[in-house]
């Protein structure tokens, strides 16, 4: 065993212990201290720098390791862990872990603002969080998702790592909810009562939007007007429908004035899905009228009113071997006449019929 000690004023000088199995030596030089064992330098003091695993610390504390790299603050049994950070006349904050526990607090100026529990739901603004993110406030709490100008800021929603939808705020200005899987709706639900119902059905599979699925009788649908806050009401309990009344009292109750479509025709025409009223003017020669096919329309009504009161004819013509009024005979208008044909699905019925009496 040896010792060694060399130091002056100003001379440099190290401490070293040696046996036949390991060495420990401290070196000394001007502004630097290193602690060595076995060979190998475990810490340096450089200046204002200390160094452990490394020789040239770069930072204030400065740890290296061979592979995985650890640091530990640890209390005692029964007491607490804690980092303190601060910065200049700052309040200070800690990283800290109460007595016993397994969570992780992060404190600043008066009270723990992100507490992570050990089971690892994360709470801010409360330190009992009871979901993955619980977010609190004294008053309001707010969450923002907030991008860059022109850019999406989007809200995902996945399933086992899977992503299944989102709510973006979209570059455009627009807000879109979009669920990505096919065929799958999206679903707005209220609370009547202690009764969850389905308000709104945004349907994907067969691309339309529902108000009421499930048959939640109590669930209604009403459009405002801006001097009627009825002027369209759907009451599901009754199943029954108002334009300008809550009180619907049959299938459709119209409580004011509607209007439907009207053309006039002077030379032959078939009849659209857009027409209603047809005013046939004979004036210039024969006019035929031709009526789409009564399959796929049953209930639609067609009004045909001659205008003219010349000899030339006005017909009417079923689609195909479709009849009118049991009759593959073309239906005709007599001059100033008219008549009003509604279909039953496979056929044409003449419902009204007025003729100039002679």
């Amino acid at each position: 065993m040896s010792y060694k000690f060399s130091l002056g004023s100003r001379e440099l000088g190290d401490i070293k212990y040696e046996d036949d199995a390991s060495t420990t030596q401290i070196d000394f030089e001007e502004d630097f201290i290193a602690l060595k064992t076995g060979g190998s330098q475990i810490l340096v003091v450089s200046g204002s720098e200390v160094g452990i695993g490394i020789s040239e610390p770069t930072q204030n504390l400065h740890v290296l390791g061979a592979g995985n790299t650890t640091l530990r603050v640890q209390g005692s049994d029964g007491y607490y862990g804690a980092l303190n950070v601060k910065g200049g006349t700052g309040d200070s904050a800690w990283v800290w872990q109460p007595a016993d526990t397994s969570e992780l607090r992060f404190f600043t100026v008066d009270d723990d603002r992100i507490v992570i529990l050990g089971t690892g739901e994360v709470g801010i603004g409360t330190a009992v969080p009871a979901y993955n993110l619980h977010v609190a406030g004294d008053s309001s709490a707010v969450v923002l998702v907030d991008g860059a100008a022109g850019t999406d800021s989007i809200l995902r929603f996945g399933q086992a790592g899977t992503l299944k939808s989102y709510i973006k705020q979209g570059s455009g200005g627009n807000l879109v909810i979009t669920n990505e899987t096919s065929d799958k709706d999206i679903i707005l639900n209220i609370k009547d009562d202690a009764t969850e119902r389905e308000g709104l059905r945004l349907n994907g599979n067969v691309a339309e939007v529902v108000v009421n699925e499930g048959s939640e009788s109590l669930m209604d649908f009403r459009v405002e007007s801006n001097a009627n806050t009825h002027m369209f009401f759907v009451d599901g309990s009754t199943d029954s429908v108002g334009v300008d009344t809550s009180t619907p009292g049959s299938g459709l109750h119209v409580n004011t004035s509607f209007a439907t479509a009207i053309a006039v025709k002077s030379s032959n025409y078939t009849l659209t899905d857009g027409d209603h009223t047809i005013l046939a003017d004979c004036s210039s020669g024969n006019v035929t009228l031709t009526l789409p096919t009564a399959v796929g329309c049953a209930g639609r009504m067609y009004v045909i009113k001659r205008i003219d009161a010349t000899n030339n004819a006005a017909n009417i013509n079923a689609d195909g071997s479709e009849e009118i009024d049991g009759s593959t005979t073309p239906a005709s208008v007599t001059p100033l006449s008219s008549i009003m044909l509604q279909s039953d699905n496979s056929n044409w019925w003449k419902i009204a019929e007025y003729i100039l009496p002679p």
